[in-house]
């Protein structure tokens, strides 16, 4: 695996840490049910202890004869993070452990744990300068991924679900097993459509092409539910809304304070994301520039 994740990044991959299987029982107390904070698509996440200090142990799971290649899928995630470690809107990845069956990997620990959790279940409403603050640390985080490294890579299932807080409420984006690098020359890469029908920007549809506009309609989609506190499942009805005579309450009940105006100018900024032609679309470096305008009003 160590091989594969230096290779993936023609050698430059910074180092991580190797944690024993041993280490990791006893730090998730034998991955005890009571240790778990999240269950996504083919793994589990447990809060550990570790020398004194809490960790994210993510415990993957999966058929090594299935058409997605599970030990790709992990290599790809370390390779990833570990290359997007000093970016500080990154979870970081801190190690892994090669003695389970799939690979394990151990990641910093987000004491404020996932936005999707803090915005639909949550029944203490984030203040909405902490909801900007948020937005514009993820948008920076998908603009590193598109222009900061060595390839440019596409996320492909950027989600609240797959965003973290720590303790001081910076955004952590996650969960790189999916992405993809856009191979040089080329404006796109041809990918297997993945996640939600709801989140597919519509030319995946169509073609299966991905880009970096297919990243900024999933973000568009985390604009919405950052802004209204709830799951967008139905994005036509969403839009229906927005140009409707509730959606100024929806946001008074869901905010809670008086930034209408930036409310107003994320919204618009929202429904940019969402264009349906992904030309009409703004790049990230544009969203978070607009992001960071927005917040100084």
């Amino acid at each position: 695996m160590l091989e594969q994740l230096i290779h993936s990044f023609n050698g430059n991959c910074n180092p991580i840490r190797m944690y024993s299987g041993k280490e990791l029982k006893k730090a998730t107390n034998d991955y005890s049910w009571d240790r778990m904070t999240h269950e996504g698509w083919n793994f589990q996440l447990y809060k550990g202890v570790h020398d004194n200090h809490e960790i994210l142990v993510k415990k993957f799971e999966g058929d090594l004869n299935s058409c997605m290649d599970p030990l790709e899928l992990i290599t790809n995630e370390a390779a990833i993070a570990s290359n997007m470690s000093k970016q500080k809107n990154v979870l970081k990845l801190l190690g892994c452990c090669l003695e389970t069956k799939l690979p394990t990997l151990v990641y910093e620990f987000p004491a404020k744990g996932i936005l999707s959790h803090r915005i639909y279940r949550c029944s203490q409403l984030l203040p909405w300068q902490i909801k900007l603050k948020i937005a514009v640390e993820v948008a920076d985080a998908v603009a590193y991924l598109h222009y900061g490294m060595c390839k440019r890579f596409i996320h492909r299932h950027i989600k609240t679900e797959h965003i973290f807080l720590d303790e001081d409420y910076v955004a952590k984006l996650s969960e790189f097993q999916t992405s993809v690098p856009i191979p040089c020359g080329e404006t796109h890469v041809d990918a297997e459509v993945f996640g939600a029908p709801h989140h597919f920007a519509p030319e995946l549809k169509i073609c299966g092409h991905y880009n970096e506009k297919s990243d900024v309609y999933n973000f568009g989609i985390v604009l919405c539910e950052i802004l209204t506190g709830k799951n967008i499942a139905d994005l036509q009805a969403f839009q229906v809304l927005v140009n409707s005579k509730e959606w100024e309450s929806i946001l008074r009940k869901n905010l809670h304070d008086r930034s209408m105006g930036q409310v107003a100018e994320c919204t618009k900024l929202a429904l940019w994301c969402l264009e349906s032609d992904p030309y009409d679309r703004p790049t990230m470096k544009e969203v978070s520039t607009r992001l960071r305008l927005i917040k100084s009003f």
